[in-house]
């Protein structure tokens, strides 16, 4: 038996996203923390840290695709 990993792209994908959330680690000077701690989110918006989080989708509905357009594969060992 063969294993085959298959990566197939689609035409198209419609739906929406529900929410999502943004996450990831900064480094704050020791005597900015303290405005962070007064106003988390103007801290983050004013200081540009929004570009240092990654934006992650935490829900979504996928209403309708289109058909495969190609298969890339290959076989595993």
């Amino acid at each position: 038996m063969k294993k085959i990993l298959i990566d197939a792209p689609l035409e198209y994908v419609a739906g929406h996203l529900r929410y999502g959330h943004l996450e990831g680690v900064i480094e704050v000077p020791d005597e900015e923390f303290e405005k962070f701690k007064e106003n988390p989110i103007d801290f983050l918006y004013d200081n540009e840290y929004i570009d240092e989080l990654d934006l992650l989708i935490d829900d979504w509905e996928i209403d309708d695709c289109g058909p495969i357009d190609c298969v890339n594969w290959e076989e595993c060992s």
